[in-house]
């Protein structure tokens, strides 16, 4: 499979993902409403911490398609990832109806984690 191709449709994927949750935010990210945001039941801190592990798993699985399944190399992989974590906790921050200091500040450490990971064991 050729590389370009795969990243053109996950790009396509992000994007009519992000349209499709544009739509109606509130039903779908909001602290009150959604199914996704399960974790305020017991608090932010959970939720910021399900974020960092959510952010580090998307970016593993975005590596592991790039280095495994599309046989490129550990720098391109890894550089997908975090490009992948950024439009992903991006997307998410541009959602919200405020974005906050501590929302980013997880996102951040999510990709940062994510990237020191990937990087000690896969490279």
């Amino acid at each position: 499979m050729s590389v370009w191709p795969v990243t053109i449709v996950l790009l396509l994927i992000a994007v009519s993902g992000w349209l499709f949750l544009k739509r109606d935010p509130d039903r779908y990210i909001h602290e009150e409403k959604s199914l996704m945001n399960i974790f305020f039941k017991w608090g932010r801190s959970w939720h910021h911490i399900f974020k960092v592990v959510i952010i580090i798993l998307f970016m593993a699985a975005i590596f592991s398609l790039y280095k495994y399944f599309l046989a490129t190399s550990s720098v391109f992989a890894l550089t997908a990832a975090v490009v992948a974590g950024v439009i992903l906790s991006g997307g998410k921050e541009l959602l919200d109806k405020k974005i906050t200091l501590d929302d980013v500040v997880s996102s951040t450490l999510g990709i940062i984690l994510g990237f020191f990971l990937l990087f000690s064991f896969f490279k």
